[in-house]
């Protein structure tokens, strides 16, 4: 099987679906393969860095649900209000996407 273009892998929304076929294929894709948008069917969530912060501490997110639009400052505010369970697969899905933008301990 060829290398992926981690270049055109990011293009494509994070969702339940890609994340469910990266983890199938056995790939794990390093950052410049991740979108910072993720879609999980009735809501989106946009990570955003200001120009002059750097990840982690400038990162902010956007949620767009119910036609409506908050901004937050942690992943965990994000987690609260769209009532994402971890072991189902939207969860388990937005949590390995918030992983990349967290810094690892």
């Amino acid at each position: 099987m060829a290398e992926p273009s981690w270049r055109q892998l990011s293009m494509i929304p994070e969702s339940v679906l890609k994340s469910s076929i990266i983890k199938a294929c056995g790939i794990e894709p390093p950052a410049a393969g991740i979108n910072r948008q993720f879609d999980g069917g009735t809501f989106q969530v946009y990570a955003t860095v200001a120009p002059t912060m750097h990840l982690p501490d400038g990162i902010r997110y956007t949620l767009y649900q119910n036609g409506g639009t908050k901004l937050f400052d942690t992943h965990k505010e994000v987690l609260r209000v769209i009532k994402a369970a971890p072991g189902t697969p939207t969860g388990d899905a937005i949590r390995q996407w918030f992983a990349f933008f967290l810094p690892t301990p």
